[in-house]
């Protein structure tokens, strides 16, 4: 996806995907629903992931046509959020790590940057 493909995909599918998945992506990511300092920190990494995501090639269908969403995709999410939010993370390289290997899988997806049925 190009930059204004990925742009325009954010400011029309984002805010339903942030209203649907925001409390449960906090909650995988060790966030208790009573704690709100957070939440605008968690809310602006979510985006950055769901950015670098679609930008490695993550088909965008895997956020917004499947029902239920696809748990990898949380998770995916959730390494990236684990990777910034907080105060003095000294396990940030090791949620990178996650995210990366998890990207590179999401990928693979049909209609991925490396979808292997698209390489015949």
């Amino acid at each position: 996806m190009t930059t204004a493909e990925i742009n325009e995909f954010l400011a029309e599918k984002m805010p339903d995907f942030m209203l649907a998945w925001f409390p449960v992506i906090k909650t995988r990511a060790g966030y208790s629903e009573a704690i709100t300092a957070f939440d605008t920190e968690i809310r602006d990494n979510m985006e950055a992931a769901v950015t670098k995501m679609l930008a490695a090639g993550v088909p965008e269908a895997m956020f917004v046509d499947e029902e239920p969403i696809d748990k990898r995709i949380l998770l995916t999410i959730a390494h990236y959020v684990n990777a910034y939010c907080g105060m003095d993370r000294t396990d940030t390289n090791k949620y990178l790590k996650l995210f990366s290997d998890s990207v590179k899988n999401l990928q693979l997806e049909d209609g991925g940057a490396w979808d292997v049925d698209s390489c015949d």
